[in-house]
């Protein structure tokens, strides 16, 4: 029930907001929150497989941070979700390591920074058989990550990635891309969107309590 009730709470209270990044006590990238691409499907005709709302959360325990010249490279591993309507129906989860390149990260803590996902392998398991899925390597996945100094030691991070993939059924011998680019957004982990409801409704209990 109060789990229900933190659902049904949370769009009224916040809105929009919720897909709109994410607030944090530390500017350190990846962010500690999940991309998710709810608008895009990623389609590989020629092995009959469609790939439909795709998340990938970086596991930020495990990331590295390497300055070059004015940039920052970050490797880190990953979890990346989606759930297969093409040939097979259900749910498919890959790990793996991930780098991202961060333009002119080493010039301000905060501000707008154009990013690009340069490397992505990862692997496990889907219906009917194991996969690989891999960063295209002939089509950039590009995007930005927008760092804002809130005070107080607090910051509220937006970022996306146009996410261009190569899928692999063969163990790797042999790559297929995906015909289009996925969209996907930060938003922060559902367990600290239920943590939010749960206050919010504590908040509205005390209203109650006070007429």
């Amino acid at each position: 029930m109060v789990l229900m009730s933190t659902l049904i709470v949370l769009p009224l209270l916040c809105g929009p907001a919720l897909a709109d990044g994410l607030d944090t006590d530390t500017a350190d990238l990846p962010p500690d929150g999940i991309y998710v691409s709810p608008r895009d499907v990623q389609e590989y005709p020629e092995l009959e497989r469609i790939l439909d709302d795709a998340s990938l959360r970086p596991i930020v325990q495990s990331a590295l941070r390497e300055r070059v010249g004015n940039d920052e490279i970050e490797t880190f591993d990953a979890e990346f979700r989606a759930t297969e309507i093409g040939m097979g129906l259900g749910p498919i989860f890959l790990t793996g390591p991930v780098q991202v390149r961060t333009s002119n990260r080493s010039l301000s803590t905060a501000g707008l920074f154009d990013a690009e996902i340069v490397s992505m392998s990862l692997s496990g398991a889907a219906p009917g058989a194991p996969i690989m899925m891999r960063e295209d390597t002939q089509r950039a996945s590009t995007g930005s990550t927008d760092i804002a100094d809130l005070g107080g030691g607090l910051y509220h991070i937006d970022s996306f990635f146009d996410v261009f993939t190569e899928l692999s059924v063969d163990g790797g011998a042999n790559w297929t891309q995906s015909t289009s680019s996925m969209r996907m957004f930060l938003i922060p982990e559902p367990a600290a969107l239920i943590l939010l409801g749960a206050a919010a409704l504590l908040v509205l209990a005390g209203r109650g309590r006070d007429r």
